[in-house]
Order: structure tokens, then C-alpha cells, then sequence
């Protein structure tokens, strides 16, 4: 599909003015950068540029590490259009958007589907980035709703994709639904032009369903290329670093969105913060999660790294107490359910482990899934390492995602020196740091 022309953009900015409820600064952003764009002066948009000509910072002496006016507005910016483009302008035949860790837009002509659908496709890309149970579950309802009228739209069928495979992650049986998430990347992919979300959608099926960190890395390399750079900062790209031994490089990539772009992006603080754990730099990402609590104080994922971080600090207590202020249901976060267990044994007390195990099993006699890797931290709590490593060598089985990180998971530590856990690492393909 070819590209808008500058008239097509300019009008497409004049909609966004007159029926968005867009606040007067993140417009004045949004016009200079789509002005930048269309003159083909993209690389003198930078944040002492934008501080000084939109927010009148002084150009020598604007510090954006000390100043985050650029960053902030960016964020809240890119927000607002995707949640104009989901409703108000749903039926724009233009759409501008600011791709993460960017202050450079993309201009694309709306798809030929339908207004609501094309509402439907925005509402679940908002759905994706809530990282929750309901979250993946409205995104592929709203999903279902799109491929009903366009059975082959490469972009529908790779978020599917990409929603199939996260809940794997936080919950759900995962080997069904990567297989689900297979048979959808394959035909996203097999379309005259493929989403560069298509390529994604392939490469975390090779990784986390096959295991075959080689397909995986080109189809990760693909997305990169194809999207401009903006599927590296995607987590699934970075869970393949780390499942590679290049954590330092995740971290480094994050870094220079989070500085760049995206303190008040939760996510993006949320999996840096993770990163920096997994490389066992507690005091960066205690600074990092300190930052995301101040910025966004009700995003459950912050309170986890947390709890994370202080058991790997030796304090399981305060990692408990943590863990139990999490800002979000139970039901919403199950990768969380077995780390109450495993911090309150470490803290002296395994019969609330074992209740918890025999909550589980409970649980499981309904017929509903329980991750084994929930299960195993369970068992750690409760002192039995032996039966932590049978239930994480059943996720393995299961296809959980997060296997990838067993390795490098703190609280996992205790596991080294397992003779079966070192084994079942050297299974799963992964390159220790």
C-alpha cells in the first residue's frame, strides 16, 4: 500500500485538532513533528529541539535527564492517539502514529475494514498493553470481531497471535494456545504484506513453542527491520535476549527508550526494571522501580519487582508484605500465585506453602490450570527443591514462556545448585550469563 501524501497527512493532522480531545501541548507536539516529518527534517527533531521550539526550554542549558517535559508529552501523546484512532477517529482515512521509543511519526492510510472494526483493531492493541488475564482476553474478543470481516488482515491475525501467547504466560494452558498462536502467525504472514507484527507473531511461536532459537532470532531480526527498530523494545524480543545471554544488550535497549522516551510509559520501566534484576544489578533497578512507582504508582507489575527485588536482597519478609499491597486482583495476576508461598517459606514459615499447594491442587480438581512453574515456587517455600524442579520440568512440558528465565530469575537461585535444574536449563537451549 503506498504511502499518504503530504495532503493526505496535513488533513489527517487538521481531524486529529478538530475532533480529538487532544490537550494543547501534546498537539503543538504532535504538529511539529509531523510538519518535521513531511519536510523531510527528521533528524533535527530531537528532545533539546522539541524543549526549546514547543515548550520554550533554553536550548544550552536543557537538561532532559533533569527535565522530562519531551519524554512525559511524548507518552501521553501516543496514548491519546491511540485512543482517538479507537474512537473519534476511527473512520479517519489517515492515521498518524508516534511508535514506541520515537518522536519521529508514521503516516499509513486506514485499512479497508470497516469503522468499527477498525475501532474494534485499536481497542485491542490498548487491550494488549494492559499485560492482565481480562486484558488478553478483551483483546481477542475485539480480535475475533475484526478477522469476522476481514478473515485476512496480517495485523489482526498477528495480535491474535501475540494475544494467544501471553496468555500462555498468565494463566492459560500454554501449548494450546501457542499452537493457536501458530496456525494465526502463519496467516498473517502469508499475505502479499505481511505486518512486521506477523514476523513477531513467528518468532515467539519458534520460541517459546519450538524452541528453536535460530528461527526465532531471524524472525526477530525481521521484525526489528521491518518495523524500524520499534519490535526491539517489544518484551517477547527482549525474553529472547535474555534466553540468549545477552541480557546486558536488553538492558541497554530499554535504557535508551526509557531516557529517550519513556519514563512515564509503565511497561517500559516495568520490564527494565525485571532486566536489571535478571542481570543482578539491584541498585539500578532499585532506582529504576522507584522511578516507575512515582510515575505510575498503580501499575501492578512495579509492585511485583519489587517484592522480586527485596527477596533477592535477602529480605523475604518485606517481599511478602509487598506482594500482598499489589494494586491488582489475585485472579488478574498469576504470575504472581506461587511467589506468596515461596517468600513466606524463605521467611520461616512453609505451612503457608503448603496450604497454598494444597489450595492449588483444589483448584486443579475443578478442571481450571495452574501453572506448574507457580506450583514449584511453592515447593521451594515449602523446602522441597526435589519437588520444585519435577513441577518446573513440567512447565517446560507445558510450554510455559517464562521458562526462558528460569535461569536468571533471583528467587530460581536457589535452585543452582540442582544437578536436575542445571539439567533442565541445558534443555531448554538457553545461554547462561
Amino acid at each position: 500500500m503506498a504511502l499518504p501524501e503530504v495532503y493526505e497527512v496535513t488533513h489527517a493532522l487538521d481531524l486529529v485538532r478538530r475532533q480529538g480531545d487532544v490537550p494543547p501541548a501534546e498537539f503543538r507536539f504532535l504538529a511539529y513533528v509531523v510538519e518535521h516529518a513531511i519536510r523531510g527534517k527528521q533528524a533535527e527533531v530531537n528532545q533539546k529541539t522539541v524543549a526549546a521550539d514547543i515548550f520554550g526550554r533554553d536550548l544550552l542549558t536543557f537538561d532532559p535527564h533533569a527535565d522530562s517535559v519531551v519524554r512525559t508529552t511524548a507518552a501521553k501523546l501516543r496514548d491519546t492517539l491511540l485512543q482517538y484512532y479507537a474512537g473519534p477517529g476511527r473512520r479517519d482515512p489517515v492515521v498518524i502514529e508516534l511508535p514506541k521509543g520515537a518522536y519521529i511519526p508514521r503516516f499509513s492510510r486506514r485499512l479497508e475494514i470497516s469503522a468499527a472494526a477498525t475501532s474494534r483493531l485499536w481497542s485491542a492493541r490498548v487491550a494488549l498493553e494492559s499485560r492482565t488475564v481480562s486484558g488478553f482476553a478483551t483483546a481477542i474478543t475485539h480480535l475475533d470481531a475484526v478477522l469476522e470481516e476481514a478473515p485476512d488482515l496480517s495485523l489482526a491475525l498477528a495480535l491474535k497471535a501475540e494475544s494467544l501467547a501471553s496468555q500462555a504466560i498468565h494463566g492459560s494452558r500454554p501449548r494450546p494456545c501457542l499452537e493457536q498462536a501458530r496456525v494465526c502467525a502463519g496467516r498473517a504472514l502469508d499475505t502479499p504484506a505481511p505486518a512486521w507484527q506477523a514476523w513477531l507473531a513467528r518468532a515467539i511461536v519458534w520460541q517459546a513453542l519450538e524452541l528453536n532459537w535460530t528461527e526465532a532470532g531471524q524472525c526477530y531480526a525481521n521484525a526489528v527491520e521491518f518495523s524500524g527498530g520499534e519490535a526491539s523494545t517489544h518484551v517477547w524480543y527482549t525474553a529472547f535476549l535474555v534466553g540468549r545471554g545477552r541480557v546486558r544488550e536488553a538492558i541497554a535497549i530499554l535504557q535508551r527508550t526509557v531516557d529517550h522516551f519513556g519514563y512515564c510509559n509503565p511497561t517500559f520501566l516495568g520490564d527494565l526494571a525485571m532486566l536489571q534484576m535478571l542481570a543482578r544489578d539491584f541498585a539500578a533497578a532499585q532506582a529504576t522501580i522507584q522511578a516507575a512507582l512515582a510515575a505510575a504508582p498503580h501499575y501492578y507489575q512495579h509492585h511485583l519487582n519489587q517484592a522480586i527485588l527485596l527477596e533477592a536482597q535477602g529480605d523475604p519478609a518485606a517481599a511478602l508484605r509487598v506482594l500482598d499491597q499489589t494494586p491488582l486482583r489475585l485472579h488478574e495476576r498469576p504470575v504472581t500465585w506461587g511467589l506468596r508461598g515461596l517468600f513466606a517459606g524463605l521467611s520461616g514459615n512453609p505451612r503457608v506453602a503448603r496450604r497454598r499447594i494444597a489450595w492449588f491442587r483444589g483448584i486443579q480438581r475443578t478442571g481450571r490450570y495452574i501453572p506448574p512453574s507457580q506450583i514449584a515456587a511453592c515447593w521451594l517455600g515449602a523446602g522441597d527443591p526435589d519437588a520444585a524442579v519435577r513441577h518446573l520440568e513440567a512447565s517446560v512440558e507445558d510450554r510455559d514462556p517464562l521458562a526462558v528465565w528460569f535461569h536468571a530469575y533471583p528467587f530460581f537461585r536457589h535452585l543452582h545448585a540442582h544437578s536436575a535444574f542445571q539439567n533442565l536449563i541445558d534443555r531448554i537451549g538457553v545461554i547462561r550469563q
